[in-house]
């Protein structure tokens, strides 16, 4: 998916699926990356790296790392599950068909630089250049979304931008809702 995406997304838009083989063979391990590197990393360092203070650092003891890791996996879990509801809601506005399995595959198969990127939460103050990496998503987002929702080129722009905001603002709303019961 990331050396060649293209011909990735061209695969992954034939595959016959449902959602249980994307969460179970895909989600489950990626969406632990950053959660496992995060939680092993704070308890190393005794620090966590801020969500809205790239680079900021706050110590943190060995509960709170423990719970805030099982908190952020059940919420990356959740969080590509909302994404793909409104890459659904969204298709028809953008000529795409209408498909919950096939959102979630571009939203799943579309987060793979940010699930990537959560290994550098390991060392506390990279993880924001981890965060950055996922930025990768919105390429592969665009990539994915005329292949795999049948969306028109002329549209996708639009449809690409749009499901970008709302996995940026979606990504922002699960971080808060972390550092709610963890957080400083």
């Amino acid at each position: 998916m990331i050396l060649e995406p293209t011909r990735e997304w061209a695969a992954i838009a034939g595959e016959f699926t449902s959602a249980g083989p994307i969460y179970g063979r895909f989600l489950v391990p990626m969406a632990a990356i950053g959660p496992v590197a995060s939680t092993v990393g704070a308890l190393v360092s005794g620090e966590r790296s801020s969500l809205f203070t790239l680079g900021d650092t706050y110590p943190v003891s060995r509960m709170d790392a423990l719970t805030s890791g099982v908190l952020e996996y059940g919420l990356n879990l959740l969080a590509v599950w909302v994404l793909a509801l409104v890459i659904e809601l969204l298709a028809p506005a953008f000529g795409g068909q209408q498909n919950r399995v096939q959102a979630l595959k571009v939203s799943a198969y579309g987060s793979t630089p940010y699930w990537l990127g959560g290994a550098l939460a390991l060392f506390p103050k990279l993880a924001p250049i981890g965060t950055l990496l996922g930025f990768y998503s919105v390429w592969l987002f665009a990539l994915g979304l005329p292949t795999v929702m049948k969306a028109p080129r002329d549209k996708t722009a639009a449809y690409m931008v749009l499901v970008s905001v709302g996995g940026i603002i979606i990504g922002l709303l699960m971080g808060a809702l972390s550092q709610l019961f963890v957080g400083r």
